[in-house]
């Protein structure tokens, strides 16, 4: 029997007090896209709350208080906070959807390290789009040659998850499909997307221990990673090592921005990537910039 799948964005709106649920849905109501176009929920506890539905920003009427926090956050975590304590100390916490929910509260320090943060004043409830308007250029960029891997680079808010997502169904599926490891660190990805292609999903894995367990146990053709930073250089060597292409994502405004940022030297300097895709939004439209070394 075929299973049908609720819009992630109606899954975030269960979980919410009913009246703002409610006013998020009238919002919707009025828009082409309907729900399927809600990008982010934005609620601050006694404050503004905001939708962001296509590229509008709309502000709700409704807002939520002290209570409807502590009981939302609770919900989100199931009741285990244990569970969820190292997803917390970096920010955010995921679920089923692939959807992050961003954490503004109070932080707690044990000898310099970040461990926690409670008192919850802002959820940010990044949904993801099932829906990639640049897909074949995206993919044609990655079958172009591309040598060790492929760099999708962006400021944030402009797609890059949603683009990797898609590329990873595209990439391990069709006529000739490759095997394709996801690391995914910060479950933003479901397994229920991939059911017909050759994609294996490493949920809630470091990037350094999900890389090292695909490259020694998971025989991919391709490993994909989301949003790098420093202390992924040496892992992403590795692969390169071990001559398996690797496509990830970071965040920059420009190819000579990504050049500039220090903690990606490295990853020039050994040539992991060898094609950079930069995302752009120009006059309403998205466009793609490659670039080759």
């Amino acid at each position: 029997m075929l299973k049908i799948r609720k819009p992630p964005a109606e899954r975030v709106m269960e979980l919410l007090p009913t009246a703002l649920a409610e006013e998020i849905y009238r919002l919707a109501s009025c828009r082409a896209g309907g729900t399927g176009d809600i990008r982010e929920i934005m609620l601050r506890c006694d404050g503004l709350c905001q939708l962001v539905i296509g590229r509008e920003r709309l502000p709700l009427y409704h807002s939520i208080d002290r209570r409807q926090t502590d009981e939302l956050v609770s919900r989100l975590i199931d009741g285990a906070l244990y569970a969820h304590r190292d997803s917390i100390a970096s920010g955010y916490i995921s679920i089923d959807g692939g959807i992050r929910v961003g954490l503004c509260g109070s932080a707690s320090y044990d000898g310099g390290r970040l461990v926690g943060v409670s008192d919850m004043r802002s959820l940010l409830f990044r949904i993801p789009s099932g829906r990639c308007d640049f897909i074949d250029e995206l993919y044609d960029a990655f079958n172009g040659g591309i040598g060790q891997g492929m760099l999708i680079y962006s400021p944030p808010g402009l797609g890059k998850t949603t683009a990797l997502r898609s590329l990873a169904h595209k990439i391990g599926s069709g006529a000739s499909p490759r095997r394709v490891c996801v690391v995914d660190e910060r479950c933003e990805f479901s397994a229920e997307d991939y059911c017909d292609c050759q994609v294996d999903i490493l949920k809630g894995y470091k990037r350094r221990e999900g890389i090292e367990i695909a490259t020694r146990t998971l025989s991919p053709d391709l490993i994909i990673i989301d949003e790098i930073g420093a202390d992924d250089a040496e892992a992403l060597l590795g692969v390169v090592r071990c001559g398996i292409p690797l496509v990830a994502t970071a965040h920059a405004g420009s190819f000579n921005e990504l050049e500039a940022r220090p903690a990606l030297r490295g990853l020039f300097t050994h040539s992991v990537f060898s094609a950079f895709v930069g995302i752009y939004h120009v006059n309403g439209e998205y466009r793609l910039s490659v670039d080759r070394i």
